[in-house]
């Protein structure tokens, strides 16, 4: 019975990726609302991690900006909990398929075992479940600011729901 027990409680305090919550999704879309016409302005990926504080409230960390095609976060200040990486696609460039999550952001968010967000030129917002690989849309296309050069559905449809093997197969890359 102990046995059982101390599994339960250990299992429940693992720092699994869990799915995210209404609190989370609020901060990350309003976040994101934010910096994602900063990113197709400059034509930049912009990154961060979101934390929880000790007071408990949601907070970006310091926000990065990287690449056309890539950004690293900055280092988590001490005394937070890392809830989820956050960052933009930069803008709609053709033959660049930026409207979902790419193979490399699931598998960095599933490497650190933390969930990641994820926002497009196009406006849709993805949630990326670090520990499944599953990914899915919060919202669809114009959500968020768009760029207003965004050429809808260059590469194909773009389904609601992705897995990591799914990604692949829209890449045209073999696992």
């Amino acid at each position: 019975m102990r046995v059982g027990l101390a599994l339960i409680i250990a299992l429940s305090t693992a720092p699994f990726a869990q799915a995210q919550n209404a609190e989370e999704t609020e901060f990350v879309t309003a976040l994101l609302r934010g910096m994602n016409p900063l990113s197709i302005e400059f034509n930049r990926e912009v990154c961060g991690y979101v934390v929880r504080r000790p007071s408990g409230e949601l907070e970006s960390t310091k926000v990065s900006w990287g690449t056309f095609a890539s950004c690293a976060s900055l280092p988590v200040p001490p005394g937070v909990q890392v809830i989820a990486s956050w960052h933009t696609h930069a803008a709609w460039a053709e033959g660049y398929d930026g409207e979902v999550p790419s193979i490399t952001d699931v598998e960095g968010d599933m490497s650190q075992n933390i969930n990641g967000w994820v926002s497009t030129p196009g406006g849709r917002l993805w949630f990326v479940n670090g520990q499944t690989g599953h990914i899915h849309q919060v919202c669809g296309r114009d959500c968020l600011p768009s760029d207003p050069n965004f050429f809808p559905e260059e590469h194909g449809p773009v389904d609601k729901n992705y897995t990591l093997d799914g990604l692949y197969a829209r890449f045209g890359r073999r696992r």
